[in-house]
C-alpha cells in the first residue's frame, strides 16, 4: 500500500512539474504588458523606428533571461492581453512625455540586449 500511494505521489509531482515549465497566467501578462510598453513607445512616444522584429527578440530574450518556456504561447491571444495593456498604459494618469520618459529609460535597454 505505500509503495503504491509513493508511486502515485511521485507521477503526480513528475507531471506537475512538467506543466509548471509551460507559461503561466501572470508570465503572459507581463508579456502582454512588455509588448504594450513598446508599442506605446513606438506609437505615442516618437520612437517609430521601432521594428516589430526588434520588439520580438526583446520580448523572447525577456523570457529566456526568467527561463520562462515559451512552448505555449501561443495558445494565449496575446494580441487581446497586448490590446488590453495597451488600452491601461494609455490610460495611466501621468502627462505623455513623463509617460514616455520613464518607459524608455526603464524598456529601452532591453533591446540593446536582445540584439
Amino acid at each position: 500500500m505505500k509503495k503504491t500511494t509513493l508511486l502515485l505521489l511521485m507521477l503526480s509531482m513528475l507531471g506537475f512539474s512538467k506543466a509548471s515549465l509551460a507559461l503561466n497566467d501572470f508570465e503572459v501578462e507581463d508579456l502582454a504588458d512588455l509588448t504594450a510598453v513598446f508599442i506605446y513607445l513606438k506609437n505615442d512616444c516618437g520612437y517609430n523606428y521601432l521594428q516589430n522584429t526588434q520588439i520580438k527578440r526583446a520580448i523572447v530574450y525577456f523570457a529566456e533571461q526568467n527561463r520562462w518556456d515559451l512552448s505555449n504561447y501561443n495558445s494565449y491571444n496575446m494580441n487581446l492581453l497586448g490590446e488590453n495593456s495597451y488600452r491601461d498604459l494609455t490610460g495611466i494618469a501621468i502627462s505623455t512625455p513623463n509617460k514616455c520618459k520613464l518607459l524608455a529609460r526603464d524598456s529601452l535597454s532591453l533591446l540593446a540586449y536582445a540584439n
